[in-house]
């Protein structure tokens, strides 16, 4: 990857004095903050007086995959050291670029004004020195080292703004010298391998079926499909799900859908709401490119119940009994306290029970609890089990249905079957039952 190492030029201060655990927000001289600098504050020669230096180091990004940025302040008569960093997107530098990590040299404070610190949510963000970053009575420099994680998708070129603080540590604001500086870094130009999903390797998450619906989770296996691992639990912005993470897209029927879950070999998402019925294509895409379309079959429902846990073949549904004590096959689910009882009404759940109403956007967070447009019914054993109402999606790809064991039900395990939209259930998930 290229890299960029830009000396000081232009204009802008960080406070030290005074400010020896942080300077305010606002203080590297990015123009779309105001331009604000500190040489009020801190009197001393002129600001990039040619003596000392600021620099950034910094690589061209993938999108979402971290990187080491370096602010380095050199100074031959310093002694004390400060420093603030912003990373912006170039092409509207109102916007911040992705997120940068705290250390104990290096703090995270949010905002333009303010004392909220890091995470910083959609707010902008300042890195800046502790007062153990200030590494007080060293001469020669400091550089600081600042862990960055660019955004999701590719942005277009990211420029960091800086600002330095080569202090003389006489405790007093006179007497230091401000230096500012700027580097501007672009995507990467990829060159790696296209990422390959693996013949039937899309499937239904929850059950591994072939049938997909409206809020499915489903996993889709390859090879090169991301650079990093990762969740999206950084990644959700006020109710808005990821649709790109660590770089990483999907789409379904050319629908983007939400990314739960990346790694090079697998890739969790959930299926974004289309009334499509039959064959569609389902692409990854990252950095390097596009994938090969895949084809799996979309259906309006493809009912699936939440069963992690699996011995000799057969998938055990984790359940919650009304006062919250976890049900399920005990020795095989490590959190079951028991198995459900005869008569007993118990929540289950699933993914991809079809549509609901009124309709939920599969790309934002679930709220209100819509029910199923059409109720689905369930079997435990050879009976049917009631359930009020028609179910409901409580969260993200997940339906909830309060059951009632079967009161006929003898002691053991028995399959768990759900009919949807004209689809069944696997056959292969079991629901244990002891009196």
């Amino acid at each position: 990857m290229r890299k960029f190492l830009i000396a000081g030029l232009a204009v802008t201060p960080v406070l030290l004095f005074g400010f020896s655990s942080g300077p305010p927000q606002g203080r590297t001289g990015a123009q779309v903050d105001g331009g604000i600098t500190c040489n009020a504050c801190h009197r001393g020669a002129d600001v990039n007086d040619g003596v000392g230096r600021l620099t950034i180091t910094a690589a061209s990004y993938s999108p979402g995959v971290k990187q080491t940025i370096r602010v380095q302040l050199t100074h031959p008569s310093a002694r004390r050291w400060g420093f603030q960093l912003t990373a912006r997107v170039a092409s509207d530098p109102s916007k911040k670029a992705g997120t940068l990590s705290t250390s104990s040299e290096v703090q995270v404070r949010c905002g333009l004004t303010g004392t909220q610190v890091a995470p910083c949510g959609e707010a902008l963000e300042f890195a800046e020195h502790t007062v153990a970053g200030t590494s007080a009575d060293t001469a020669n420099g400091k550089t600081w080292e600042i862990e960055w994680t660019p955004p999701d998708s590719n942005v277009g070129d990211v420029i960091f703004y800086a600002a330095g603080n080569a202090a003389n540590n006489s405790g007093t604001n006179a007497g230091d010298f401000i230096y500012n500086t700027s580097a501007t870094i672009n995507p990467s130009a990829g060159g790696g391998p296209r990422p390959a999903i693996t013949a039937g390797g899309i499937r239904d998450a929850f059950n591994y079926t072939s049938n997909i619906a409206s809020h499915s989770w489903v996993a889709i296996v390859g090879t090169n499909l991301s650079a990093v691992e990762r969740t999206w639990d950084d990644a959700i912005q006020g109710n808005n799900l990821p649709l790109a993470l660590a770089g990483v897209s999907v789409k379904i029927n050319n629908k983007a859908a939400p990314v739960y879950y990346v790694s090079p070999t697998q890739v969790n998402v959930l299926a974004p709401v289309d009334d499509a019925v039959g064959d569609v294509q389902v692409v990854v895409s990252n950095i390097n490119g596009d994938s090969a379309p895949l084809t799996i079959r979309r259906a309006a429902a493809a009912p699936a119940f939440f069963a992690p846990f699996a011995q000799a073949g057969r998938f055990f549904v984790t359940a919650v009994a009304l006062d919250g004590t976890i049900l399920g096959k005990v020795g095989v689910d490590s959190r079951a306290r028991r198995a459900a009882r005869p008569g007993e009404t118990i929540q289950v759940f699933g993914s991809g029970f079809g549509a609901t109403n009124p309709v939920a956007p599969a790309e934002q967070l679930v709220t209100g609890s819509p029910a199923l447009a059409a109720k689905p019914t369930i079997r435990i054993g050879d009976a049917t089990a009631d359930f009020p109402g028609n179910g409901n999606l409580i969260s993200s790809g997940v339906y909830q249905f309060n059951v009632t064991i079967p009161a006929s039900l003898g002691d053991g395990d028995h399959a768990i079957v759900a009919t949807a939209g004209g689809a069944t259930s696997a056959n292969t998930v079991f629901i244990s039952v002891a009196r």
